[in-house]
């Protein structure tokens, strides 16, 4: 017996963690979030604490927690199924069960080594060997309690301390090799993956951890300064993004904020930006903009204001509105990135940064025209191709309208005149090649096998130096 993971996520959704936590110790509202003594370890301080707007719960003494499935199945002493099967009976939440015990226990236990590791790197993080990992974070603004409250944690210097750990556990290095947390050398001989790292939790959007994202601290710029678990059998890369745990913010406040990377997101946190997500270390894929669909289709886009973040904006954008996403485009000035801005600037100014966000149009718009000249014909006919992977990528035709209606206004040039290379040529050219209508092709090669040379020689002179047009067009 097995959920799928959109029914877990309905589960988590409907369920209120306080009351499934308040059924088994005594709760009092601090605030926003509910505190309580740990009922995993003799506690006489309460350090148990609830936060219903994240649907999560932490002990920040013995680290225990997660979401309500979590400590549901901790404080029960079953499995994380038995878990999903007994609350979706208990406050009568409909989700189907699929029945295949084998794959189903195989996740489990991959989830549980995730788990294990985690809980691993949370305790070095305030280790002897952390000095470093604790003094960067204090750089970035994370204090202690910061730290625990995002379950940072790091991974030590030495070669093989995370494999002697879940090995003293019982676990096989086969599931540790395919969970992407240790590597085998040529020689046979196992080391871990992460080492002298920061170490940042990647959740799935139930709470589960999936893999680990590292910061290293090592000087040396040959060691890549992030890295990524790879893909395993319970994580996809271009699949999950960071912070989607928390999407439930998503869905209330219906908007996400994409950011570039791991300091980004923990930064807009702090600052109460808590709808904020990040891909994992690559381009925006389809399958990930499809996942932040599921809670939002607002979208702000907040990436570093480099060459490289602008680049990513363009590219996020036509995903995204292949996706159907509303999208407007943050700029900071005078800082990097957002997380740069934030410490900076403060929570006020991001938000006055958020009020005077681009429409993607727009953003696009600024972004071409000031590579081109517009007062020349050449020029102007280069910058409207540049907003043909725009249009390709709306589906809907009112929308591709209002867009055109709006790039006619600004350019002076008519609807009828734009629509031709931005919707109706553009159709064929995003067709795939198998069906392409080959008669079609045949005669658009004839018509140009009919230009005679003289007029290619003028178009080629144009193309070098388009500031003859207004000379010949005298002469004509």
């Amino acid at each position: 017996m097995y959920y799928k993971q959109e029914d877990i996520d309905k589960l988590l959704d409907n369920l209120k963690i306080e009351e499934v936590v308040g059924e088994f110790i005594e709760l009092k509202k601090v605030g926003s979030s509910y505190k309580g003594l740990c009922p995993f370890h003799a506690d006489t301080n309460p350090s148990f604490s609830v936060n219903p707007e994240k649907k999560i719960c932490k002990c920040f003494v013995c680290g225990s927690g997660g979401n309500a499935i979590n400590f549901y199945s901790k404080i029960k002493n079953i499995s994380y199924t038995e878990a999903i099967r007994e609350l979706s009976k208990k406050y009568k939440i409909n989700i189907k069960e699929y029945s295949n015990t084998n794959i189903n226990e195989n996740y489990e236990k991959f989830y549980q080594i995730m788990e294990n590791s985690h809980n691993f790197f949370m305790e070095k993080i305030f280790s002897q060997d952390s000095r470093g990992a604790l003094e960067y974070l204090s750089n970035r603004g994370l204090d202690t309690n910061l730290i625990k409250e995002h379950q940072l944690g790091y991974a030590p210097p030495k070669w093989s301390e995370l494999y002697e750990f879940l090995n003293s556990k019982g676990y096989n290095d086969e599931d540790l090799l395919a969970l992407g947390l240790i590597k085998k050398s040529e020689e046979g001989r196992i080391y871990d993956a992460f080492r002298n790292r920061i170490i940042f939790p990647i959740f799935s959007p139930s709470g589960r951890i999936i893999a680990f994202g590292g910061r290293t601290l090592e000087k040396d710029n040959s060691v890549p300064k992030y890295i990524n678990s790879p893909d395993t059998p319970i994580f996809k890369k271009g699949k999950n993004v960071y912070g989607i745990e928390r999407a439930i913010n998503i869905k209330n406040k219906n908007y996400s904020i994409l950011m570039e990377g791991y300091m980004d997101v923990l930064s807009a946190n702090i600052f109460g930006f808590d709808t904020s997500i990040a891909p994992l270390g690559t381009a925006l894929t389809e399958e990930q903009a499809q996942l932040i669909k599921r809670y939002s289709s607002n979208i702000l886009l907040s990436f570093d204001m480099d060459k490289a973040g602008i680049s990513a904006t363009e590219r996020a954008s036509f995903i995204l509105k292949s996706q159907g996403f509303n999208i407007r485009v943050l700029q900071f000035e005078g800082s990097k990135d957002p997380d740069e801005f934030l410490k900076k600037n403060g929570k006020e100014a991001f938000l006055k940064v958020v009020e005077n966000s681009l429409e993607i149009f727009d953003f696009l718009y600024n972004l071409y025209s000031s590579e081109y000249d517009l007062n020349n014909i050449m020029a102007k006919q280069n910058f409207i191709e540049r907003f043909k992977d725009f249009f390709s990528n709306i589906e809907n035709d009112l929308e591709k309208e209002m867009y055109l209606k709006k790039l006619s206004e600004k350019i002076d040039i008519s609807i009828d005149i734009l629509r031709k290379p931005l919707i109706e040529k553009n159709k064929r050219h995003i067709v795939k090649k198998d069906y392409f209508d080959e008669n079609q092709e045949k005669i658009e090669k004839k018509e140009f096998k009919q230009a005679n040379n003289l007029e290619m020689a003028i178009v080629k002179m144009l193309l070098r130096k388009p500031e003859y047009y207004n000379f010949l067009k005298k002469k004509n």
